[in-house]
């Protein structure tokens, strides 16, 4: 789909609000005028960066700036769907979508307007929960194929270490020299298959945990002290 494709379903959809519509004004995609009022919309493609750089500069001529953006497959059901409207109430503009499919009419989906943040109380509550449970940052920011440390995996690291320090232990033994919650939940989980039960409460690491300790023994040493 090119922008001039788009351009007449929205004119026709102006028009019919009752504005003398414009096109190509002063770099601005499209201008429409009803009285005093003044709209702009800024036309593209695709949502990308570009076109939040031309929204925040039509905001300094009026309040009214829509972006108008084709709807792809998936329509608004994506996370990137819900992503952008999101910035867009942001940048208080508003947005106007065109069924990729059809072409034939364009859709206010909202109108530009102020914008009310609402905290999302539930993953505060899980970010403060992971922080608490971390003694020591063994994460590198911005690495995206490396291995995660998190408050879960320290325990899991911590109650392996244990084991292979003293061998073989039972459950009791191990909550008492770590003072961990979840300790036995953690032991019969086994998630890394790090531990290997013994007999009844009794476990001793694995070979896994010797090979993943082998592997990243600098970080499990800051961490084991």
């Amino acid at each position: 789909m090119k922008e001039v494709d788009m351009y007449k379903p929205l004119k026709k959809l102006l028009i019919a609000k009752g504005y003398t519509v414009f096109s190509e004004v002063e770099s601005i995609d499209v201008v429409a005028q009803k009285n005093d009022e003044l709209l702009i919309v800024e036309m593209k493609t695709s949502f990308n960066l570009q076109l939040v750089y031309q929204l925040i500069e039509r905001l300094k001529i009026t309040d009214q700036v829509y972006a108008y953006v084709p709807l792809r497959k998936g329509g608004r059901w994506p996370k990137s769907y819900k992503r952008m409207c999101a910035l867009l109430k942001r940048l208080h503009c508003g947005l106007i979508t065109l069924d990729q499919h059809t072409k034939k009419q364009a859709v206010v989906e909202f109108e530009p307007g102020p914008f009310t943040a609402r905290k999302n109380y539930a993953k505060k509550k899980l970010a403060l929960k992971e922080l608490e449970g971390r003694s020591i940052d063994l994460n590198q920011g911005g690495s995206t194929r490396e291995l995660l440390f998190t408050a879960y995996k320290e325990k899991e690291i911590r109650i392996a270490m244990y084991l292979f320090e003293r061998g073989a232990s039972s459950t009791k033994e191990i909550k008492e020299g770590l003072d961990i919650d979840r300790t036995v939940d953690i032991l019969n989980k086994n998630y890394h298959r790090w531990f290997a039960r013994v007999s009844r409460g009794m476990y001793q690491i694995s070979p896994e945990f010797e090979f993943f300790r082998l592997k990243h023994q600098k970080k499990i040493k800051q961490l084991w002290r």
